[in-house]
């Protein structure tokens, strides 16, 4: 079971997105970390993510986005979530909107736990029953409980 606790606060979950496009997604969920001290260069930060999802996309279906990166930059894991109630347009594979975006983050020589957390969100969000309670989730506290209690 991930330790999710670790990484996933209140303070970085963003309960009904306020904006509508991927990139804007991407800009206010990097927003919300921009007190973490984990992040090294908050501007490079925000423009690796937004290179990385120009280069794929990270909508992976079913209603979730993953973007993330895997630099120096980053001094520890972190992870950003956020709500879309409305859904929201990442050029996902099945072509639906998606109203889950979990953004990470890992430094580059922890090429084993970037791997385990990708596996890790991969598992919770393949659950249609954790989805729908991501959806559903009223505040950030739910967001981190659905996380802590439904995280393999």
């Amino acid at each position: 079971m991930y330790k999710w606790d670790r990484i996933l606060h209140e303070d970085n979950v963003v309960v009904g997105l306020k904006s509508t496009r991927k990139f804007d997604v991407i800009r206010e969920l990097c927003g919300v970390l921009a007190d973490d001290q984990a992040i090294v260069d908050h501007e490079r930060f925000l423009a690796d993510v937004i290179r990385r999802e120009k280069h794929s996309s990270t909508g992976i279906g079913k209603g979730v986005a993953v973007p993330h990166v895997h630099e120096d930059i980053v001094r520890r894991q972190i992870l950003a979530v956020g709500i879309s109630r409305d859904g929201v347009d990442f050029g996902a594979a099945d072509g639906q909107p998606v109203h889950i975006v979990a953004l990470f983050a890992s430094p580059q020589k922890h090429q084993k736990q970037h791997m385990e957390l990708l596996a890790a969100l991969s598992r919770l969000l393949q659950q249609d029953e954790a989805r729908q309670l991501l959806v559903e989730a009223a505040s950030p506290a739910e967001v981190v409980s659905i996380f802590a209690t439904r995280g393999l």
